[in-house]
């Protein structure tokens, strides 16, 4: 199952030909250094598996703030129960963005990453039983390849609730490819722990992206952990103005 996983994280690398298209926020279930720009919105539907959602709400305040709220719930879909969890706080703060002096876009935010059971971390001395992924610091380069610009997003975050737990702190990785002009492939590898630790709760994620218009997406998303373990995604996203 690990080489299976290897070889899918770096052949999804590989095209054909490539065609820019507009920045994402996020890889798969983390995010890059860009911002969705002033007087725009976003609006996330998410939905893993055994019947949980996630919704999301963000707008651009500057060219460099985006401010929403997410909410999430398991089993909001079928028989079971609904298990809410806890409302975040979504934030971003763009420090640089390809500037002369540095090629590198910079950002600092907070987030909920904690979508199904492959999201979360089990921590039984508290009564959520888990531990929530929120501050982090993102880089994204651009590279080009086939004549096309593609976006590498690396970082760190830190898990804050219902404890912080530095020595859980987590580097993740991302690529995001475009392909013609409304599709895109993505891929990451998420919460790798710090010291390396646990390889078997680390998480290596795909996923497709159609876009209409730059506005209404739909994206297909697996996120796999390296036990074996797979939570199937399906995100709805519109991304309006004011």
């Amino acid at each position: 199952m690990k080489r299976t996983v290897f070889i899918i994280f770096f052949t999804v690398i590989i095209t054909q030909q490539v065609y820019a298209q507009s920045k994402s926020i996020v890889a798969v279930d983390t995010p890059t250094a860009y911002t969705i720009g002033r007087g725009t919105y976003l609006i996330s539907t998410l939905f893993y598996d055994e019947g949980g959602v996630e919704l999301k709400a963000i707008i651009g305040l500057h060219d460099s703030i985006d401010l929403g709220i997410s909410f999430d719930v398991q089993d909001l879909i079928g028989t079971g129960t609904p298990q809410p969890n806890i409302p975040g706080v979504v934030a971003r703060f763009q420090l640089t963005d390809h500037i002369a002096q540095l090629p590198l876009a910079i950002a600092l935010g907070y987030d909920s990453f904690h979508i199904g059971r492959q999201g979360k971390r089990d921590h039984a001395s508290n009564k959520y039983n888990r531990m929530i992924y929120g501050p982090y610091a993102a880089f994204t380069n651009t590279i080009f390849l086939f004549g096309a610009e593609q976006y590498i997003s690396y970082g760190v975050r830190l898990p804050v609730q219902p404890d912080f737990v530095p020595e859980d702190a987590s580097y993740f990785l991302g690529i995001d490819i475009p392909i013609l002009s409304s599709f895109r492939i993505k891929t990451e590898m998420e919460r790798v722990y710090y010291d390396f630790r646990s390889p078997d709760e680390w998480l290596v994620n795909i996923a497709a992206r159609y876009t209409y218009l730059d506005q209404l997406g739909i994206e297909l998303a697996f996120l796999i952990q390296m036990n074996g373990e797979v939570n199937r995604v399906v995100r709805l996203e519109y991304h309006g103005e004011f």
